[in-house]
């Protein structure tokens, strides 16, 4: 049985979640708050105490960029995780920007503003000001991030775009965005999320 280590608000987390749910792959969810994460048992797990963590058998997987890429190369090879050299190149892009101006920006805006944390406030908002536009002007083009379908360059930015309106942005600001996360929320199988507005005639 897969396990994940998760919290319920996580949009981390949620990335791992969507797949699982997509792939229809059963999973036991393991509440691991932050008390939790600070406890010897859950360093014996994962080194940096941090959430996700995906568990199956002896094999343990962090960060959910990684885990995305696990999962797709062992259940979805080539539709979620690049059918050409340029799709992998491009998947591998978004990655990054999940990674790096999707954290930066508007999840640690949100983190401040629903977990009450001490951000570097001026930097998150430059960051979101400027990666915004890069990804509404692309949606504006294209269904998907890359390609003609879902792939985990979706499942790994989504999440905290989706969640923009606890970040103290104004999704309707975004219209481009909130549509491409309406799409994934539309889809067969999607886990609800608190925050995460739901699908209304999604395409």
């Amino acid at each position: 049985m897969i396990q994940l280590y998760a919290t319920a608000l996580s949009g981390n987390a949620h990335k791992v979640r969507m797949a699982l749910a997509l792939l229809d792959l059963g999973w036991e969810e393991i509440a691991t708050d932050a008390a939790a994460r600070q406890s010897d048992a859950f360093a014996a797990i994962t080194p940096m105490r941090q959430i996700p963590v995906y568990v199956e058998g002896d094999r343990t997987l962090r960060d959910s960029q990684a885990i995305l890429s696990y999962l797709a190369a062992r259940h979805r090879p080539g539709d979620w995780d690049g059918r050409t050299a340029e799709e992998r190149g491009e998947i591998a892009l978004w990655l990054s920007h999940a990674a790096n101006e999707v954290a930066n920006g508007p999840a640690t805006l949100r983190l401040a503003r629903q977990f009450g944390a001490t951000i570097a406030e001026e930097q998150a908002q430059a960051v979101t000001a400027r990666f915004l536009p890069v990804i509404e002007a692309h949606l504006a083009a294209h269904r998907w991030l890359v390609g003609d379908r879902l792939t985990i360059a979706d499942l790994a930015a989504s999440p905290y775009l989706a969640l923009m309106a606890e970040a103290g942005i104004d999704l309707a600001d975004w219209p481009a965005i909130g549509e491409w996360t309406q799409r994934i929320a539309a889809l067969p199988g999607f886990p609800a999320m608190p925050g995460w507005p739901a699908a209304e005639g999604a395409q």
